[in-house]
């Protein structure tokens, strides 16, 4: 029910204009006989006067006899009803059943109507109900509108600041796009960039490795031969060094010989210098005698004194030879020494460190080492021997030409 279908007064109305009031009577029907019958008509009689529903009736001679509403008809010529059956009855008859009916159907309307108030009754107070239902709802209706403007309105502040701020963060991110397209674009280049130079570097080490390669395996080899050269090293160096021995070996015999034949010499040379005195004595001794010396004699002291003088000169000789020979074989075994393998050894082996590299194993160190000694003992004999050469120069001259004459 709308507010326009509500009256002023609080009366409720039907719509259309049509209102009513709710008070007990306000439909009342009379009856035949003076009985209340509620409403404007009578649902069980027809227009013409005729029963609805059938009815038991009985005649003048207590003859029962049932009439339906559809089977009584008016016969107009004799002013008569007849029922289906074509029996004619009085109208007086009809009447009897037609107000008897009137008085069920009044009872039966009036409790129906009873129910019918109630329920208005009942629907008044639904009304009402509703009415109040109708007023809190309008009320909350209003309030729910003026709700729902407040929230509309917020809802459109909400959807522009959504919409300024959509448009923010579209900005916002059209930028960090480009921002980062820029960056990628940036990355790739570099990315591009990195990779040229790391494939020229990929190639030149490629080629690096190559050559790496290729002196590696020219070092492998050239380790290998320096293992062999430095084993045969090696092996002359302890040749050499047994050589040496001997050598000093023989320096000590060849000076103990030395001392020997130096030994002897000054024993020949102070037996020598005895003679000649005994040689001057003779000859004083001689001399005082004057002639009285025999002529054999003085032929046996002659001969004694030139055999003597032969002696002292093989004497001589032989001391002459022995210490060329000595002196002879101490330069030729020098200069065996210093020209023939030591030289050589010692110029490849300098040949060779010249032709190594900055970084040397300990193997080539120690062959350096063994090297530089081996220099330092040759340095020493070549001292050595110069300075038998200037003792040979200043003391005994004539042993360079014994030692030019000899093969």
């Amino acid at each position: 029910m709308t507010e326009e279908e509500t009256c002023s007064s609080g009366v409720p109305s039907l719509g259309h204009g049509l209102e009513y009031d709710l008070w007990e009577g306000q439909f009342q029907i009379v009856g035949v006989d003076g009985q209340e019958i509620i409403g404007d008509s009578l649902n069980g009689i027809s227009d013409d006067g005729g029963c609805l529903n059938g009815l038991h009736c009985a005649d003048d001679d207590d003859n029962v006899f049932s009439i339906e509403p559809d089977d009584i008809e008016h016969d107009d010529q004799h002013d008569l009803y007849k029922d289906r059956n074509g029996n004619r009855h009085d109208k007086q008859i009809i009447n009897g059943v037609k107000n008897r009916l009137k008085k069920a159907w009044c009872a039966d309307l009036n409790e129906k109507v009873q129910v019918l108030q109630e329920q208005m009754s009942v629907l008044t107070d639904n009304q009402n109900h509703s009415d109040e239902r109708y007023t809190r709802a309008k009320q909350e209706n209003a309030t729910l509108q003026a709700r729902v403007l407040m929230l509309e309105e917020q809802l459109r502040e909400v959807e522009l600041r959504a919409q300024e701020k959509l448009q923010d963060e579209e900005r916002r991110h059209r930028e960090l796009v480009a921002r980062v397209d820029r960056e990628k674009q940036l990355q790739v280049e570099n990315c591009a960039i990195r990779l040229q130079s790391l494939e020229l570097e990929n190639s030149s080490l490629r080629e690096e490795a190559a050559r790496c390669r290729a002196q590696a395996d020219k070092l492998r080899a050239e380790v290998q031969r320096l293992e062999e050269e430095q084993g045969r090293n090696e092996a002359t160096i302890a040749a050499l060094k047994e050589e040496l021995e001997t050598l000093n070996e023989k320096e000590r015999t060849n000076s103990e010989t030395s001392q020997a034949n130096q030994q002897l010499i000054e024993e020949l040379t102070q037996e020598i210098e005895r003679l000649r005195a005994e040689h001057r004595e003779t000859l004083e001794q001689l001399k005082s005698r004057g002639n009285g010396v025999s002529p054999t004699a003085h032929e046996q002291l002659q001969a004694k004194f030139t055999q003597l003088r032969e002696d002292n000169r093989r004497l001589q000789e032989a001391h002459d030879e022995m210490q060329a020979l000595l002196l002879t074989k101490r330069v030729e075994e020098g200069r065996s020494l210093l020209l023939t393998g030591h030289q050589s050894l010692a110029a490849e082996l300098e040949a060779m460190s010249q032709d190594e590299p900055a970084q040397e194993s300990t193997e080539d160190l120690e062959v350096r080492t063994a090297l530089k000694e081996q220099q330092e003992v040759n340095a020493k004999l070549r001292a050595y021997i110069d300075d038998i050469l200037l003792n040979i120069v200043d003391n005994y001259p004539e042993l360079l030409e014994v030692k030019g004459g000899l093969p």
